[in-house]
């Protein structure tokens, strides 16, 4: 009797484990162990043999983690999204900066390889567009419909002309013989060569600036011109004396002489905006 009893109570211990250790899934080791996943929870000892029992809580792991990126999931989801407006307002921003940065590089590589013609492309360009804004302007002021529709397209070109062939050319031959002569970068130099500007570039660009103005009106003779030069010179030198000064100091205190000319050029748009009224205001009286 006390056999039987023996025999019932430990079939009713290995029943138990028998059924929970085939409901977990184990890895078999060596020396009768059993592992899973580097933890040993379970250690049962029965009549001197060992039987090393692995629990493992993977599942559960399994399902918080996946519980935890589903929950991070949801919160990535939530996040605000840049909205489409936003992002075409960056990518426009983003377009003129990088047309600038391209446009630079090019100019510079040019200004290397060809820096006359670069400049001379440069000044008539611009020239060209400083006259046709002019005539715009002179349009506006019309005593008639034709004053304010018509526009002389020989005296843009030959303002165009006048900067490609001469302007160009001529401001790269001068601003190098002028850092040549006057190399320092104190205030005194710089006014010296504002000064030497104001006494020789500027009279003689803008006595080359009325004869082509005559060239292109078909009223140009050598007493034509000596009469223009008298007449509107002596304004446009004291007009000038208000402005390319300061654009002089700015330019060869802070410029390199290589970009002297772009910079020059882009004042002179407003110049020969002036210059092309001065230029033609005889014909418009």
């Amino acid at each position: 009797m006390l056999h039987s009893t023996r025999l019932f109570v430990l079939l009713g211990l290995i029943c138990p484990t028998v059924a929970f250790s085939r409901s977990l899934p184990f890895t078999k080791l060596q020396h009768g162990q059993y592992k899973k996943n580097n933890q040993v929870t379970n250690l049962n000892a029965m009549g001197g043999a060992t039987t090393l029992l692995t629990t493992t809580n993977s599942n559960l792991f399994r399902f918080r983690g996946g519980q935890q990126q589903e929950e991070e999931q949801v919160v990535t989801e939530k996040e605000p999204k840049a909205s489409p407006k936003a992002s075409l307002l960056s990518a426009a921003l983003a377009l003129p900066a990088g047309g600038l940065t391209s446009f630079g590089k090019f100019y510079a590589t040019s200004l290397e390889s060809s820096p006359i013609a670069t400049k001379s492309v440069t000044a008539g360009t611009i020239f060209a567009l400083s006259d046709f804004a002019a005539q715009r302007l002179e349009s506006r002021g019309g005593q008639n419909d034709d004053d304010k529709t018509q526009m002389d397209w020989k005296r843009t070109i030959a303002s165009g002309l006048v900067g490609l062939l001469y302007f160009g050319p001529a401001a790269h031959a001068w601003y190098g013989m002028i850092f040549k002569i006057l190399p320092g970068t104190s205030l005194i130099s710089t006014l010296q060569k504002a000064t030497l500007g104001q006494m020789l570039f500027g009279p003689s660009f803008t006595c080359i600036f009325f004869a082509v103005a005559l060239l292109q009106s078909g009223s140009f003779t050598l007493g034509n011109w000596v009469t223009k030069i008298r007449q509107d010179l002596p304004g446009a030198w004291l007009a000038g004396c208000g402005f390319w000064p300061l654009v002089d100091i700015i330019s060869y205190s802070f410029l390199d002489p290589q970009w002297i000319p772009l910079f020059i050029n882009t004042c002179s748009f407003v110049w020969t905006i002036y210059l092309s009224l001065v230029s033609n205001r005889s014909k418009s009286e």
